[in-house]
């Protein structure tokens, strides 16, 4: 009986490792499969997420092509290095004010049309002069012209020399007359 024992126990050990282990296969095989179903869901998500990203940036960029930019500031600037004596700050303020009101009529225009007639405003400034309140004259150039939503001049402004008849001329022209008619 001895020897029948020992196999029994044997046989039992046998059996309670067989149904241990497939008990845990069991139960970790369905953990396992619903690992995979997440995986596979989160898979599909992560292509439907994916196609939508694609779509919006391609969305985005025909948004952007058909978003017409617009000149929405027109800026002016003297530039004043290359002379041999600085304007006066004040005919340099005076300066900048015509130009800019000048290209005041380029707001709201489309930036491609503004770049495509850009040599119209190289005409429009070839060469410019300009009476100031003082009645200086000044003659403007233009330099560089920078195309954005902001329209950036850079011209060049010389004071032209005014003969000292012209001057007079001038002052009298403007002179209230002593007889009324």
């Amino acid at each position: 009986m001895k020897v029948t024992l020992w196999k029994r126990y044997l046989a039992l050990l046998l059996m309670g490792c067989v149904l241990g282990g497939s008990v845990i296969l069991f139960t970790y095989g369905r953990e396992m499969e619903q690992m995979m179903l997440i995986k596979k869901s989160l898979e599909l998500q992560n292509k439907k997420l994916y196609e939508e990203n694609l779509e919006l940036k391609q969305n985005q960029r025909v948004y952007r092509k058909k978003q017409e930019t617009v000149i929405e500031d027109v800026r002016a600037s003297v530039l004043t290095a290359d002379q041999k004596q600085p304007l006066h700050a004040t005919i340099v303020v005076q300066v900048v004010d015509r130009v800019e009101k000048d290209l005041a009529s380029l707001k709201g225009k489309k930036v491609e049309q503004v770049a495509e007639v850009h040599q119209v405003l190289h005409e429009m400034l070839r060469r410019r002069e300009y009476i100031l309140s003082d009645r200086t004259t000044v003659e403007v150039r233009i330099k560089t012209v920078v195309i954005s939503r902001t329209l950036h001049v850079f011209v060049t402004a010389d004071v032209i020399p005014d003969d000292v008849w012209q001057k007079i001329a001038r002052n009298f022209l403007f002179l209230p007359p002593y007889i009324s008619i």
